[in-house]
């Protein structure tokens, strides 16, 4: 009797594999970096985490910079940060922009301190990271500064402050190392933290 042939697998379900393996080395490669910092992520502490091989992760990420990135894209997709940027722009008027905009950045520290916490400390550390690091800050600080221009444009933005200069009083006041500080200190989670930000920075915009 001769045996029959497996059937061929489908590009779908080859895929869909693809995609969970990816998915459990970067969930393993969070983990270690949280762990162990960047400097001590080994991949092979990922790849067993995983239970992959390294050379699976070197195919998938090609280096240890690679799975960074891959790990800061997933916290992005996770905390779905640029669809609520995209909802903050449509903001029928300044006011409730920056409103909105303060709440989402406050939602989004909230959503995985420990992984951002780690993330930031990094561009004081490793100059390849840095990099990594700093287009995503760069990124956050265009949204702050285009709700501002708004809130400019609309005559809110207080003396002796301008656009720019309100947009940098804004951002460091708004950051995560601000606002991680601000909740260990008074005990308020990130995520309520709003409140208290919009409060603060009144003397800089005007809202009412």
């Amino acid at each position: 009797m001769i045996a029959s042939k497996p059937a061929p697998e489908r590009p779908g379900r080859r895929a869909a594999g693809v995609e969970r393996t990816r998915g459990a080395i970067v969930a393993a490669g969070r983990e270690c970096l949280i762990a162990d910092g960047y400097h001590r992520l080994g991949l092979e502490a990922v790849a067993d985490r995983a239970q992959v091989t390294r050379v699976t992760i070197y195919r998938q990420f090609g280096s240890r910079l690679g799975l960074l990135e891959a790990i800061a894209e997933d916290l992005s997709a996770r905390s779905g940060i640029v669809h609520a940027m995209r909802q903050v722009a449509a903001a029928s008027d300044a006011a409730s922009a920056f409103r909105a905009l303060v709440h989402e950045l406050c939602r989004f520290w909230a959503s995985d301190p420990g992984l951002l916490r780690r993330l930031v400390s990094l561009d004081a550390v490793d100059p390849d990271a840095r990099d990594l690091i700093q287009r995503r800050e760069d990124w956050t600080y265009r949204q702050v500064a285009a709700t501002v221009e708004r809130l400019a444009a609309e005559d809110r933005v207080l003396e002796p402050f301008d656009a720019l200069t309100a947009a940098a009083v804004v951002s460091a006041v708004t950051s995560f190392q601000s606002c991680d500080e601000m909740a260990r200190r008074t005990g308020i989670p990130l995520a309520e933290l709003d409140t208290l930000l919009i409060a603060g920075l009144h003397a800089v915009i005007r809202l009412g």
